[in-house]
């Protein structure tokens, strides 16, 4: 009998000592946990870019100011990705005559939007190359007043494929503000409307664009 419980208290005595050499040796699993918790993540932090421009484009020989909106992630100084955004309109508006006459009908109009890529090699100097790739439509339509009071109440528009690649210089006005020159061609995959004839959207464009860019970070 005595030497069943002097083999259970070695039993016992050898299990709490491994228990004790593995707690010495991976730490406590609950205290451990709580250091988890309150380790904070690292620092992460980003940059982005705002930009609005104007320029204009031909289209069947005529000449069409645009406006230019764009915002984005500068993942490197060499190379942007984001959003763009660009109206122009194609007739003459209910208060505003810009001296565009492509289309015949009044209220015409064409937004495209998609994504844009930059490419700003040597960005480091104060005037440096740039180059723009964008891929995304185009809605082509116009504004109708339905109840013949002010302001137009509906808007008819067709969506097609557009695309464009241009070039020019950007200077470095400040660490955080830059301005860029560019010109290239856009293709516009327009169906025949409103007296324009199929894909008479596509031209030579050119732009000027102020680009802002601040640093977020979150940590």
């Amino acid at each position: 009998m005595s030497s069943k419980v002097s083999s259970l208290a070695f039993s016992l005595f050898v299990f709490a000592a491994i228990g004790a050499y593995a707690a010495d040796r991976n730490g406590d699993p609950i205290q451990d946990a709580d250091v988890v918790l309150r380790t904070g993540l690292p620092a992460f932090s980003f940059v982005s870019y705002t930009g609005i421009g104007g320029g204009a484009f031909l289209a069947d020989g005529k000449t069409v100011p645009q406006l230019d909106f764009a915002s984005g992630i500068q993942f490197t100084p060499w190379l942007a990705i984001g959003s763009y955004y660009s109206a122009a309109a194609l007739s003459r508006l209910e208060h505003a005559d810009l001296g565009v006459s492509v289309a015949d009908t009044e209220a015409a109009y064409l937004t495209t939007s998609g994504a844009e890529i930059l490419l700003t090699p040597w960005a480091h100097l104060a005037i440096h190359p740039l180059a723009r790739i964008t891929l995304g439509g185009a809605s082509l339509g116009y504004l109708e007043d339905l109840d013949g009071e002010e302001g137009y109440d509906a808007a008819y528009e067709d969506r097609c494929f557009s695309a464009s690649v241009s070039a020019g210089a950007e200077l470095n006005l400040s660490r955080h503000i830059r301005l860029a020159l560019r010109g290239g061609w856009r293709f516009v995959a327009n169906e025949e409307s409103m007296g324009i004839d199929e894909a008479a959207l596509s031209g030579p464009e050119l732009s000027l664009t102020l680009r802002v860019l601040w640093r977020t970070s979150f940590e």
